[in-house]
């Protein structure tokens, strides 16, 4: 099974490429919990140390998942975000059949006079705050960490009191649509990062694991700031996907604060870029 030749590659990178295959073709599936090290040493017939840096790689990979005190687990399969689509967490979770939560770290007023961070300084400075830090989690496994920004009117508006915030079941976006201020457009872009050490215990990552970095602004139907996200998810658990096309794309404007619509086919890219032309700032 292990090829123990002169020139074959090391052992753990053996372990690591057959674990991997296994994963990748469903003897192991996503949430499964892995062998023991001692028993995959006796199996294979290596040492332990040898089986420990093969996780070691898997774990860099985003294949598995260590929970102290119970095991090595198959990470679940990324999430699957489209950057064409205005879309939340919840809905994004919930279409790719995962069971999404939250957990409510913090609740915080900022008034017109308080000191501003980010992504805070993109409302104007004498515009009243609410912020709401949560760690985002799909099928109880942490996949993210959302700092997000509401005008603190709306936030009374839809009665989004903290308890109301920290409940399982709740959705933003819902409550935005609620009094009718539907998301309606938003300018996002990614960056990778390593995991500030803040977040490290709350994603069950090392400090400086890979994340990618979501930067959100978003707008009604008019043209008002509504949301304002910075969000950081883990790498190797969400991804972002795009469809291209050499064809150009075909804008029409619909009506006043309205957004450009492209014909199917066209590319993403040029939407974004017509949203940075006509905009300057969104989710």
């Amino acid at each position: 099974m292990l090829d123990r030749g002169v020139e074959a590659p090391p052992l753990y990178a053996q372990v690591a490429r057959l674990l991997a295959e296994q994963i990748n073709q469903g003897k192991y599936q996503p949430g499964d919990l892995l062998p023991s090290e001692p028993g995959l040493a006796k199996e294979l017939g290596v040492s332990r140390a040898t089986i420990v840096k093969a996780f070691d790689t898997l774990h860099r990979e985003g294949l598995i998942q260590r929970q102290q005190g119970r095991g090595t687990f198959v990470a679940p399969r990324p999430k699957r975000h489209s950057l064409s689509e205005l879309t939340s967490f919840t809905a994004v979770t919930r279409a790719g059949d995962g069971v999404p939560s939250h957990r409510l770290l913090a609740y915080l007023e900022i008034g017109s006079g308080d000191e501003r961070g980010e992504p805070e300084s993109a409302f104007p400075a004498a515009q009243d705050l609410v912020v709401l830090e949560r760690v985002r989690y799909v099928d109880d496994v942490a996949v993210g960490f959302h700092r997000t920004v509401l005008p603190a009117h709306l936030v009374q508006r839809a009665g989004l009191t903290k308890d109301v915030v920290a409940a399982a079941d709740f959705s933003l976006y819902r409550a935005l649509e609620a009094i009718g201020q539907h998301p309606w457009s938003a300018e996002e872009s990614l960056r990778a990062v390593g995991c500030p050490a803040e977040l490290a215990g709350h994603l069950a990552l090392a400090e400086g694991a890979p994340l990618m970095q979501v930067r959100r602004l978003t707008r009604n139907r008019t043209g008002d700031l509504i949301e304002a996200v910075v969000a950081h998810y883990v790498g190797s658990l969400y991804e972002y996907h795009t469809e291209l096309s050499s064809h150009p794309a075909k804008f029409e404007k619909e009506g006043p604060g309205d957004e450009s619509t492209m014909d199917r086919g066209g590319d993403v890219r040029a939407v974004v870029a017509e949203r940075v032309r006509r905009g300057a700032g969104q989710r």
